[in-house]
C-alpha cells in the first residue's frame, strides 16, 4: 500500500466537500465519498449505511467492492446487532483487527468475502447519528489512529451531507403537503406579494372567477380587483370596498360582491395579510367563497318561514273561531249548524295534521332519516283508492285513471308511495282553478312501472320547473299565492321516490297546464321466456 502523505488526505477531503456542494442529491454524493475514501485509506471494500429514524436500522444505501451475496445480507441491519448497531449504540468507531473472533452475524458474511479485518464509523450531526460508514480489509489491518482521524473527519462531511438531504427533503414534503392541501381548498385562494403581484391562484380561484385575464401569474392586485369590480352590479362601489379592504386587510371584514355576469352569483371576498417568521410583511392572502347557494338558502328559508307561519295561522283561526263559537252560551245552534262547525273544525285540523307531518319528513330528510320500507305492492287498488278519495272531495273535475290491462306488483312503500300520489293529484286539482279533467296514466317500462298525474291548471314557469323539486322552493306567481300551500310537498315527494329507487319529474306549459312523472321498480321482472 502507498505512503498517504497529509496532501492526498487534504486532497481527499476537499474533493467530498466539493461534491457534498456542487449537488443535492445525496445517492451521488455518498458514492462519490465512498470512492474517494477507499481511495485515499488504501482499501477497496465499503460501505455507507442510513439509518432509518423511525425504526433505528441501519439501510445500506451505497457499496463497492462486494458480492451480490454480501448486498443481500447486510442491506438491512436491525438495530444493536453485529459491529455496525454496536458502533452505532455506542456512537463511537469500533475496529476489528480478526473477524474471525467477532460474533456470527458478523463473521459469517465478511469471511465468506475474504475479510479480516474492518472498521465501523458511526455518522454523527450534532450527536445525532444518522448512518454509518464501513471499510473493510482483506489483510490483518490495525487501522491506525491517523486512519481513524482521516475517516472522522470525512464522516463528519458525508454527516453534513446526509443533514442537509434530509433539511431539504422535509422542505420539499413540506411544499408539497402545502401544495395539495391549497389546491385542494373548497374555497378560492390567491397569494398576492408586497409588490401587489400575484404569486398563487388555486384551481377553485380559477373556477370562482373564470377570468382569462388572470390565467398567467404576475398580474396586479389592481387588475384583480377591477376584474371582479367590472363583474358586479355596483362596478365602482365595489372596487372602492375591495381596494379598502386590501389596504386594511388586518381588520376589515369581508366584502360582499354581488356578480351579474358571465352568471349571478354573490362572492365573499376576505383579505389577509401574511407575514414572515420576523414579522416583516410578506404580501397579502385572499380568500373566495361563493356564497351564492346560502344566500338562496336564506331566502328560501325566510320565505318558508313566512309561508308555513300563514299556513299554520289560517287552520289554526278557523278551529279557534269555529269552536268558540260553538262553546257561546247566549246563542242555540241547530244540529245542521253544529255538524257544520264540526265539519269545518275537523276539515282544518286534518289540514293542520297535514302540514306538520310535512315539516317532520322535511326534517328527517335534512337529517337523512327518512323511513322507507319497501315492499311488493298491487299498485292498481291503491290509484282506485287514492283517485276514489279525491273524486269524492272536488265535483269540478273529472279524475281519470289510465292503466295497463296486466300491472305486476312494484317494489314500493305502499304508505309513501299513497302520499306521493296524494300530493301530486292535491296539486293538480289546486292549480286547475276552473276546474277540468285530472289524468292519471300508468305505464310499463324496462324493470319499471311510470305514473303520469297530468291536468289542464295554470302550467309552471319554465325558469320555476328547474327548481320546483328544491327543499324550500315554492314556484311564485299571482295564482300560486292565490292557492297557497307550504312548497314543502314536491321536495318531499322526490326524496320519497328516490328512496325507492325512482325517479321524479315534471313537464309544463303556462296556461296549458303540467305533467308530473315518477318511477318504480317491479318487484319481479317479467320472463320474456314464457311470452
Amino acid at each position: 500500500m502507498t505512503e498517504r502523505t497529509r496532501s492526498d488526505e487534504l486532497e481527499a477531503l476537499t474533493k467530498i466537500a466539493a461534491q457534498v456542494n456542487c449537488t443535492q442529491d445525496l445517492d451521488e454524493i455518498l458514492r462519490g465519498a465512498l470512492s474517494v475514501t477507499l481511495d485515499v485509506i488504501g482499501e477497496e471494500s465499503g460501505e455507507i449505511m442510513l439509518r432509518n429514524e423511525e425504526t433505528g436500522e441501519l439501510v445500506l444505501q451505497t457499496y463497492q467492492g462486494v458480492s451480490p451475496e454480501f448486498v443481500a445480507d447486510e442491506s438491512r441491519i436491525p438495530p444493536g446487532e453485529c459491529l455496525c448497531g454496536r458502533a452505532v449504540a455506542s456512537r463511537r468507531v469500533l475496529v476489528s483487527t480478526d473477524l474471525a473472533l467477532e460474533p456470527a452475524r458478523t463473521r459469517s458474511a465478511c469471511l465468506r468475502e475474504g475479510f479480516h479485518s474492518c472498521i465501523r464509523l458511526p455518522l454523527l450531526v450534532h450527536g445525532e447519528v444518522l448512518g454509518l460508514l464501513s471499510i473493510q480489509s482483506h489483510g490483518h489491518r490495525q487501522f491506525t489512529a491517523a486512519d481513524q482521524e482521516l475517516l472522522t473527519a470525512i464522516g463528519n462531511q458525508i454527516g453534513i451531507a446526509i443533514a442537509n438531504a434530509r433539511l431539504i427533503q422535509d422542505a420539499e414534503r413540506g411544499q408539497a403537503t402545502l401544495h395539495s392541501v391549497m389546491n385542494s381548498l373548497v374555497d378560492g385562494l390567491i397569494l398576492v406579494d408586497r409588490h401587489d403581484r400575484i404569486t398563487y391562484i388555486n384551481p377553485c380561484a380559477r373556477d370562482i372567477l373564470e377570468i382569462p385575464g388572470l390565467d398567467h401569474l404576475g398580474s396586479t392586485l389592481e387588475a384583480l380587483e377591477g376584474e371582479i369590480a367590472a363583474r358586479a352590479a355596483q362596478s365602482a362601489a365595489v372596487r372602492a370596498q375591495l381596494r379598502e379592504a386590501a389596504l386594511q386587510a388586518e381588520g376589515t371584514p369581508a366584502v360582499e360582491v354581488a356578480l351579474t355576469h358571465p352568471d349571478a352569483a354573490t362572492l365573499q371576498v376576505r383579505f389577509f395579510p401574511i407575514h414572515e417568521a420576523g414579522g416583516g410583511h410578506l404580501g397579502l392572502g385572499i380568500l373566495l367563497h361563493d356564497i351564492t347557494r346560502e344566500k338562496e338558502l336564506d331566502e328560501m328559508k325566510s320565505r318558508l318561514l313566512s309561508t308555513v307561519s300563514h299556513e299554520l295561522r289560517t287552520p289554526l283561526a278557523s278551529i279557534k273561531g269555529f269552536a268558540t263559537t260553538l262553546l257561546r252560551q247566549d246563542v242555540e245552534w241547530d244540529e245542521a249548524t253544529r255538524r257544520e262547525f264540526l265539519s269545518i273544525i275537523d276539515t282544518e285540523s286534518d289540514r293542520l295534521s297535514e302540514l306538520i307531518g310535512n315539516l317532520l319528513d322535511m326534517s328527517r330528510i335534512e337529517a337523512g332519516e327518512l323511513a322507507v320500507e319497501a315492499e311488493p305492492v298491487d299498485l292498481l287498488p291503491l290509484l282506485e283508492e287514492t283517485v276514489a278519495g279525491f273524486q269524492m272531495m272536488t265535483r269540478e273535475h273529472r279524475i281519470m285513471l289510465h292503466v295497463p290491462s296486466r300491472l305486476p306488483l312494484i317494489m314500493a312503500d305502499a304508505r309513501r308511495t299513497r302520499q306521493v300520489l296524494r300530493n301530486l293529484i292535491e296539486n293538480a286539482v289546486k292549480y286547475s282553478l276552473g276546474g277540468g279533467p285530472v289524468t292519471i296514466v300508468v305505464e310499463l317500462q324496462d324493470g319499471q312501472v311510470q305514473i303520469s298525474v297530468a291536468d289542464k291548471g295554470i302550467g309552471i314557469e319554465a325558469y320555476q320547473l328547474e327548481r320546483i323539486f328544491d327543499r324550500f322552493y315554492q314556484a311564485d306567481s299571482a295564482s300560486t299565492r292565490a292557492v297557497g300551500g307550504s312548497g314543502l310537498g314536491l321536495s318531499i315527494c322526490k326524496a320519497i321516490v328516490e328512496a325507492q329507487g325512482g325517479e321524479i319529474w315534471a313537464e309544463s306549459q303556462v296556461g296549458r297546464g303540467s305533467t308530473f312523472s315518477f318511477t318504480l321498480p317491479l318487484a319481479y321482472l317479467p320472463d320474456s321466456s314464457k311470452e
